[in-house]
């Protein structure tokens, strides 16, 4: 071993040591003066499990079994500064233990686990109250409960006997999507949910009244007596037996059932009757204030309209009015209109009511929507503050000063079209006083339905929820004083919409922008030509840029088991029409497609791993000049590093792959990109304490990925620097592997982040050991400050 590193390996011994010393002391509960002496109390409670299932599983259920022990066995700790304390502990008292074992095995028994068994001991530990104090007036308890669960109870059929022939047979032609499917885990929440689908079922075609109180789910006689809490102790343990002979391969056969109507309306049919409509409502205190209204029809839509004012087009009111008089109640057209209203913005207020109208015949179900209207405009402005420091321009540190001023209409044309104009105007102060002056002005209207020239091709008007389109345009002006002016205008078109799909499926969002139109145009000046000729990537950057295009996007998020899994798919392409137009591709018209996949998934309990995969190519082929390209757009390229990217590196100084081309330029400031990008992610995230209500969390987290680029391959295709390009063979030598921890606050609306990473595994020094631990030291990591989580 060489000296050098002898030094290194006792200076992280050391600062290991230090930590872990550190935690311990802090992790102890220290106890208050007012605990009862020489009584003993309840000082710690734990909980084990033994059983055949996975580590996150196994964690979960430690988690719902402390929650179910009685208050009495828990210790009461509050966070002092970041110190656990613990304060005015309970007497102990054995009982508690008795209850406790009822209540875990309540919920064992809800989670399919009839026949767990629970087992406890306790322990008394005497401490004194301090080291000088002569008596051990303290006796500490410690409580453990080992729990094995057995074999988990599955589901061996399905069944439906209701009474109402109606109603049997909407349950049987749903049966294909039910969420109670053979040797499925049975569990009181499946049941609980299949009886919420069935009765969605119901309420979708006119069972306006059946609730809960009518439908109920039937198990196995032993199994439904086993789960009474009110069942004598001598009777559990005889059915108890007689479950043994199943304890081989536990089952249940689940029947939904009906209970005998209450009243003769619960099963009984609603149509929609008479929809009034009051588009501009207000609230009054006084009935002398109650304003006139007039009262009228559209022409196609079946609806009574009383209005006071003309705020709102009433034929746009009618086309987001789902509830038509004389057809079949559906809950789901309910939901639908009271969600829209309140989703186009324009309204504080969305009152919907039912109110039950009996015939000989038919039975009607009368509507009255009542709109609250929001103020119309609202106005905003604001001061912001912020600090550049890593500006590759210059090694000045820049202070700057902004100021936001946006107003928003929320009706405009009188159709509930929001539109939102935002002016900014920014300067930044450095060793020059005024170093850089920005402006930028920019509108966006947002229509609540798609506006298109043709059919989409969606499934059904109804499955297409939330629609969207946006028009967008900005405009910026930057002036950066003695290197360069620009100017841009960016544009586009964008359609959002959401397909609705069944209830046991993700919803999947869509965004299609067409077209999407950017421009620059840069004016350097002569200190950006030296700056250039010293880093030469900056040419890559900083040059006038032309895209017309279209970009598509869709994501779709679902939780189960606790984890939540988003993914995510956008494709951009430009010039790959207007390309044909040769003024404009010989006129700095950027000409390629690029694709990105993410797909993240994380624990959503207090503590547990968290994952995030990312994939991202883009291929060029158009020319400038005479010249073909290679290179994305700086403001298109694929970079790493930074708080949200590899941790380890500072923001756009990784790669492209294990070249060296930039670190051998004369300044290390150099910002690098890529065509393409592979990075995965990996985090175990924890809880530490609470310091004043706010919740204090931690992460160790891993890093692997790298952005590749062709910027150095000749006009016929020749590699020049081959370390900068991709390939498999070379994809172990060009990977880059950071690691580290991260303290987080969290403030409940948003998070603050503090990471400390390393570069374990770095492609610059991938002929030096692979580029392992190189230089590996204690003070040499990578701090990074970021908002929320990075994934």
């Amino acid at each position: 071993m060489l000296p050098g590193q002898q030094v290194s390996f006792f200076n992280h011994f050391r600062f290991c040591l230090f930590a872990g010393v550190s935690m311990l002391l802090l992790s102890s509960c220290l106890v208050k003066k007012n605990y009862p002496k020489n009584i003993p109390f309840v000082y710690r409670t734990n909980v084990a499990v033994n059983g055949n299932m996975s580590q996150a599983d196994k964690r979960d259920l430690i988690e719902n079994l402390e929650n179910q022990l009685d208050d009495s066995l828990k210790p009461r700790i509050i966070s002092t500064w970041g110190i656990p304390v613990l304060t005015n502990p309970v007497i102990f008292d054995t009982a508690n233990i008795d209850l406790s074992k009822i209540y875990m095995r309540a919920l064992l028994n809800a989670n399919g686990y009839f026949y767990p068994t629970i087992e406890d001991t306790f322990t008394i530990a005497y401490k004194k109250r301090h080291a000088l104090s002569r008596d051990r007036d303290q006796q500490r308890v410690t409580t453990q409960f080992t729990v094995t669960t057995g074999k988990r109870t599955k589901i061996d059929s399905v069944g439906f006997d209701l009474l109402t022939p109606e109603l049997q047979q909407l349950a049987m032609r749903s049966k294909p999507n039910s969420l109670l499917r053979k040797n499925d885990p049975y569990t009181h929440q499946v049941i609980s949910n299949e009886v919420d689908r069935l009765l969605q079922v119901f309420h979708n075609n006119g069972f306006y009244k059946i609730s809960r109180d009518d439908v109920y789910a039937e198990v196995d006689t032993v199994i439904a007596a086993l789960i009474d809490p009110t069942l004598d102790p001598f009777e559990q343990l005889r059915l108890l037996d007689s479950l043994q002979r199943k304890n081989e391969n536990p089952s249940i056969n689940v029947v939904l059932k009906q209970r005998e109507a209450r009243d003769t309306t619960h099963l009984k049919q609603f149509f929609i009757g008479k929809v009034n409509v009051y588009p501009d409502q207000i609230y009054v205190l006084d009935s002398a204030d109650v304003p006139k209204l007039d009262t009228t029809t559209v022409q196609g839509y079946p609806f009574t309209f009383f209005y006071s004012s003309k705020r709102f087009k009433l034929p746009f009111i009618a086309r987001n009015v789902f509830l038509f008089p004389d057809s079949l109640y559906r809950e789901r057209n309910y939901f639908r209109t009271v969600n829209i209203f309140n989703r186009l913005g324009s309204w504080q207020n969305v009152d919907v009511s039912l109110t039950e109208r009996y015939t000989d015949s038919v039975n009607y179900l009368d509507s009255e929507i009542k709109l609250y209207p929001s103020a119309r405009l609202n106005m905003k402005n604001d001061l912001e503050v912020s600090r550049n420091i890593a500006d590759y321009l210059t090694t000045s540190q820049f202070f700057g000063i902004g100021v936001n001023f946006s107003i928003t209409n929320r009706n405009a044309f009188r159709e509930s079209i929001q539109s939102s104009t935002n002016a900014r105007f920014g300067i930044e102060l450095g060793s020059n006083f005024i170093q850089t002056l920005q402006a930028n002005l920019s509108h966006s209207i947002y229509f609540p339905r798609l506006i298109i020239p043709f059919r989409l091709a969606l499934r059904t008007e109804e499955r297409a929820i939330n629609q969207r389109t946006v028009f967008n345009i900005n405009g910026a002006y930057t002036i950066r004083r003695e290197i360069y002016d620009v100017s841009s205008l960016n544009t586009s078109w964008t359609y959002e919409w959401s397909n609705r799909r069944a209830r046991s499926r993700p919803t999947v969002n869509w965004q299609l922008t067409i077209p999407n139109i950017e421009y620059t145009r840069l004016q350097g000046k002569d200190s950006l030509a030296k700056l250039i000729a010293r880093i030469p990537s900056l040419q890559y950057a900083f040059n006038d840029g032309f895209v017309i295009g279209v970009i598509g996007g869709m994501n779709t998020s679902w939780i189960r088991k606790n984890r939540f899994t988003n993914i995510k798919v956008r494709l951009e392409e430009s010039g790959a029409l207007t390309g044909f137009f040769r003024n404009l591709e010989r006129n700095n018209l950027f000409r390629y497609v690029k694709t990105d996949f993410e797909v993240t998934n994380s624990h959503i309990s207090r503590s547990g791993w968290a994952f995030r995969l990312f994939a991202g190519f883009g291929y060029v082929y158009g020319t400038k000049g005479d010249q073909p390209e290679n290179k994305l757009p700086f403001f298109k390229a694929y970079f790493a590093g930074g708080p949200n990217s590899m941790r380890a590196w500072p923001v756009r100084r990784l790669g492209p792959g294990s070249s060296i081309i930039y670190d051998t330029a004369a300044s290390g400031a150099n910002d690098r990109f890529g065509n393409m990008q592979l990075e995965a992610n990996m985090e175990y995230r924890f809880n530490l304490t609470s310091i004043a209500g706010i919740k204090v969390k931690s992460a160790f987290f891993i890093d692997a990925g790298n952005v590749w680029g062709k910027e150095f391959e000749d006009k016929a295709g020749n590699i020049k620097i081959e370390e900068a390009s991709f390939a498999f063979n070379r994809l172990y030598k060009d990977l880059a592997i950071g690691g580290g921890t991260s303290l987080r606050f969290d403030f409940e609306f948003f998070l603050i982040r503090l990471d400390w990473a390393y570069k374990l595994k770095d492609p610059r020094f991938s002929d030096i050991n692979s580029g392992w631990f190189h230089k590996l030291e204690l003070f040499d990591g990578q701090f990074q400050l970021g908002i929320n989580l990075p994934f």
